[in-house]
């Protein structure tokens, strides 16, 4: 009779042993998937935070009442009359300012006004290492409703000058550094793309 007591009895400590062991599996498993939602819950809001403020970067501190007549003069670059669509914007931050500014020309009138701004000696260079066409600067040129510059693969010229290294009819009334692109994107039409950063 001893011996079935002692039998029973470890068995019923055999069971408590198993169900415990289960219920801290359980308890385990339950934490474990709690933690890893909360994981997953920080890595989803912290990637909207900082898509937000890529967002909130890209539509900000855009000044207002700009004209390309205004720009031009600011930055020291002179439209021809014939400049036609002409397109202006300005972007602030804490350091710098951005100025993005485009005008179309007759293919012609391009060349003749370029060889004023670009000394000689300096070439326009091909977009040889486009970036993708998802590509947005500091200060996008789609702002204006127009392609980046940066993203052409044909028919683009390119060349950076600054009021010290040039002394051109155009180029010594620059006030700035710029970006100067030309993209000849229509049958005897070019488009002058210009971006100039100043402190």
């Amino acid at each position: 009779m001893e011996q079935g007591k002692g039998e029973t009895l470890s068995r019923a400590a055999s069971a408590v042993r198993s169900v415990g062991g289960r219920r801290v599996f359980v308890v385990l498993g339950v934490v474990l998937v709690v933690l890893a939602g909360g994981i997953v819950g920080l890595v989803l809001l912290g990637d909207r935070a900082v898509s937000d403020a890529g967002a909130e970067e890209r539509n900000c501190c855009w000044e207002k009442g700009v004209t390309p007549a205004g720009l031009g003069e600011r930055i020291g670059i002179r439209m021809p009359e014939e400049a036609t669509d002409r397109r202006a914007a300005v972007k602030r931050n804490s350091r710098y300012s951005t100025g993005i500014l485009a005008f179309t020309l007759a293919e012609d009138t391009a060349n003749g006004y370029l060889s004023r701004m670009v000394p000689e000696g300096t070439r326009m260079i091909a977009n040889i290492a486009p970036e993708p066409d998802a590509y947005k600067g500091d200060a996008p040129f789609t702002r204006l409703g127009l392609t980046e510059p940066e993203t052409i693969t044909s028919d683009l010229r390119k060349t950076s000058l600054c009021p010290e290294d040039t002394g051109t009819p155009e180029g010594r009334r620059l006030r700035s550094c710029v970006d100067i692109y030309a993209h000849d994107f229509a049958s005897g039409r070019t488009r002058i793309y210009v971006r100039s950063s100043s402190g």
